[in-house]
């Protein structure tokens, strides 16, 4: 993986100031929600973000993190884009995606199943509304042993 300062940086092809800014009533988050565009498709993690779940672990996803926010196919992206423009399910797609790639919480190990109800967690603690999250939610279930099962054991972030 190549150092964060050597990563070239691209303009975003769309206002990202709706992302950073989220509804957190009885804040579970720490740290800001700070990104930068990568290419076309991916984003850095400009500072660590953490989030305190219902059950009191911290899940904390690290500054220079790579990640595409909400893994959607192309032909859904006018109705769900994939930063969650107007909606903040972006938030939840960034921990997910962090949650697949480090596979702990707090450093104990999880399974898939654990990623994906924290993503859905997340969703609605942040007011991403029941259908969206539950249809999110729904698809992470159905489709994401894919990208869980081909993560090579040594391609897992410690």
């Amino acid at each position: 993986m190549k150092d964060f300062q050597e990563i070239p940086l691209k303009k975003p092809s769309r206002d990202v100031d709706s992302l950073k800014s989220f509804p957190d009533p009885e804040k579970r988050f720490s740290g800001e929600l700070r990104v930068d565009y990568v290419d076309g498709v991916q984003w850095i993690l400009a500072e660590d973000l953490s989030y305190r779940t219902e059950a009191g672990e911290i899940c904390t996803a690290r500054k220079g993190f790579i990640f595409d926010f909400a893994s959607i196919p192309w032909w859904l992206g006018w109705l769900y884009p994939k930063t969650g423009d107007g909606s903040p399910y972006g938030i939840g797609s960034l921990f997910h995606d962090w949650l697949y790639c480090h596979r702990k919480i707090g450093g104990r190990p999880i399974k898939r199943i654990e990623a994906d109800n924290l993503f859905y967690e997340i969703n609605i603690y942040v007011g991403v509304g029941w259908w969206t999250s539950s249809r999110m939610y729904r698809a992470v279930r159905m489709f994401g042993w894919l990208p869980w099962g081909q993560r090579k054991k040594e391609d897992i972030i410690p």
